[in-house]
């Protein structure tokens, strides 16, 4: 089990913000809150992450379907094929 780090929605620390960029940039999983559900993430250009993420969810990488979050809409064409 990793690190559970509570960040103040409206008053994010700077270092904890710094330490799940890290992990992220690192190959590693974060669990966070959506409006509705808890949500697996991690870089959608690391493969050892998306693997990893396939594992937690108990599904076959070849047979994932994966949603990505963007910072804005221009940032859409970074990611589709």
């Amino acid at each position: 089990m990793g690190t559970v780090l509570e960040i103040h929605p409206e008053n994010p620390q700077a270092r904890m913000i710094a330490q799940v960029a890290d992990c992220l940039r690192g190959g590693g999983v974060i669990v966070y809150p959506t409006d509705t559900v808890y949500a697996i993430g991690c870089d959608i250009q690391s493969k050892k992450a998306l693997e990893k993420v396939c594992r937690i969810k108990g599904i076959k990488p070849e047979k994932a379907q994966f949603s990505c979050i963007c910072n804005n809409f221009k940032d859409i064409g970074i990611y589709s094929a």
